[in-house]
């Protein structure tokens, strides 16, 4: 006769469900196995939670600001500071001259924009009329888009119309004239600009390869600094499918509760209708 006491009966047969099968059991008591159970129940809560979050995104806030007037949202106190643009009374229209100027511009977009604008003042200090410029298309730009593409060509004449003589393109009987080509110096004064004009006593035009940072920041005079800036803020706006792009990115950043919803639908339809 055996003298060992009975074994107990499993735990699952005390509760009257059936024990597990023993394949089973061994694959619980695995370490991998036990690990992998907590990254699958972690992964649940945390799926649970992000779409508990989302929502309560989605879920209408009675707690959000009122819409703000585009006027107000932009204003600033300046804190002391002004625009710099009008002429001193002394300033006079541009002379009338046969002296023309092409430019390339090079580098990113904002790159070419402040080049653009220092061209401008450096064709006011030689008298020269200035070709609208090309944008650069190799070393940054990468694209096709042409000045009239970016800018609006039309304001940009009409604003700087009373500082410097600016042209679409050269006149048919220049087309195919010779040109002298020159790199000027990198942040030339008013006095470089003057031998500049030397240039032109043998060709009608000249042609600027660069425009970036061809022009002095400091030391030039007053007219000329503000001649720039007028450029710069006034002149050089970007085109109108441009313009019409960001009014809507800011209306459909500031607009209410009640209006974002069609603000995302009008913001869909022009991102699938915008070549830009």
């Amino acid at each position: 006769l055996s003298l060992s006491p009975p074994k107990p009966p499993a735990m699952a047969s005390r509760r009257g469900a059936p024990p597990l099968p023993l394949r089973l059991r061994r694959l619980l008591r695995s370490p991998i196995s036990r690990c992998a159970c907590f990254i699958v129940a972690l992964t649940v809560l945390l799926v649970v939670l992000s779409l508990r979050q989302i929502a309560r995104v989605d879920l209408p806030r009675s707690d959000l600001p009122h819409q703000v007037p585009n006027e107000q949202l932009w204003v600033s106190n300046g804190y002391g500071y002004h625009a710099c643009v009008t002429p001193t009374h002394r300033y006079i229209g541009p002379i009338e001259s046969d002296r023309y100027m092409t430019v390339r511009s090079n580098g990113g977009l904002n790159q070419m924009r402040t080049g653009i604008c220092d061209m401008i003042a450096v064709a006011r200090l030689v008298n020269a009329t200035l070709v609208i410029p090309q944008l650069d298309k190799r070393s940054f730009w990468q694209d096709t888009s042409t000045f009239k593409d970016i800018f609006n060509e039309p304001g940009f004449i009409k604003a700087l119309e009373g500082d410097v003589h600016i042209v679409s393109d050269l006149p048919e009987s220049l087309q195919s004239a010779p040109r002298a080509r020159k790199h000027f110096t990198s942040w030339s004064g008013a006095s470089y600009y003057e031998d500049v004009k030397e240039l032109w006593k043998d060709h009608k035009v000249v042609h600027v390869p660069k425009s970036d940072s061809r022009l002095a920041n400091n030391g030039l005079p007053i007219d000329i600094q503000r001649l720039r800036c007028r450029c710069l803020y006034q002149a050089l706006r970007f085109s109108d499918p441009i313009e019409d792009l960001g009014k809507v990115l800011s209306q459909h950043n500031t607009c209410t509760t009640e209006a974002c919803g069609a603000s995302k639908i009008t913001w869909k339809v022009y991102c699938s209708s915008s070549t830009i």
